[in-house]
């Protein structure tokens, strides 16, 4: 089969889209997370290792991701002892995670964007980059960062309670005053990446971090989320 990286005939592999740690990281004891999606006829299943996709990357370009996703994976999973809280008061307004390279983060966050687009499991199936596509696949096999931040600008946020930390969402479009984002969740952190070429909305200018240094994240409950009334609602509609 061909594959999605060198476009050469070779014999294809499990690679995952959302590295196998962020699910590893929900699981609770022997209970495997959950898949959320509103898919029609896509129910709620369990998913011990994550999702993966056999039709999509050969050995040596599923590599290409190996330190990207180590990365990723050593900002969000591994940073506990080192990360802020960031209060005004008693209210917890976010978390600081020092000494981070923001550029090769945010690298890590577009090789998952696009991984997920050409992803042919029905998890992924929102996420369409079109013409980013093209983009976001030569930004992950540059040599150094080379991103271009007004393309694919990004906020991070994490919810302070963990209720529902055995259940994921899928990635899906949203629009952010009148802008395109895609959110992706990953474990109790969630990523909204922008995938437009205009700016990116006043709001969320501060975010627009680069360099190397402080990665700011939002604090989230999960009580006034929507992501909870359509937990509720879709894993209601599975059982009834």
């Amino acid at each position: 089969m061909t594959c999605r990286g060198c476009g050469e005939d070779k014999k294809l592999i499990k690679a995952h889209i959302i590295p196998e740690a962020f699910f590893r990281g929900l699981r609770s004891g022997d209970t495997p997370p959950r898949l959320i999606t509103d898919i029609k006829g896509v129910y709620p299943r369990k998913a011990p290792i994550g999702v993966y996709d056999t039709k999509i990357l050969c050995r040596d370009c599923e590599d290409v991701f190996g330190d990207l996703d180590n990365y990723g994976q050593a900002v969000l999973l591994q940073s506990s002892d080192s990360t802020k809280e960031l209060k005004r008061g008693v209210e917890l307004l976010g978390y600081v995670i020092p000494d981070v390279n923001l550029d090769y983060f945010r690298k890590f966050l577009i090789s998952v964007l696009w991984r997920a687009s050409v992803s042919t499991h029905d998890y992924y199936s929102k996420v369409k980059l079109g013409p980013y596509e093209k983009r976001a696949k030569a930004i992950v096999w540059a040599d150094g960062a080379n991103i271009n931040p007004s393309g694919f600008s990004f906020v991070v946020s994490k919810f302070v309670d963990d209720r529902f930390s055995k259940t994921m969402l899928d990635p899906h479009p949203e629009r952010w005053y009148g802008i395109n984002y895609y959110r992706i969740y990953m474990f109790w952190y969630t990523v909204h990446i922008k995938v437009d070429k205009r700016a990116t909305p006043s709001m969320f200018k501060s975010f627009e971090q680069s360099g190397r240094g402080k990665l700011f994240v939002i604090a989230r409950d999960m009580t006034d989320s929507r992501e909870l009334s359509a937990i509720i609602s879709i894993a209601g509609k599975a059982v009834s």
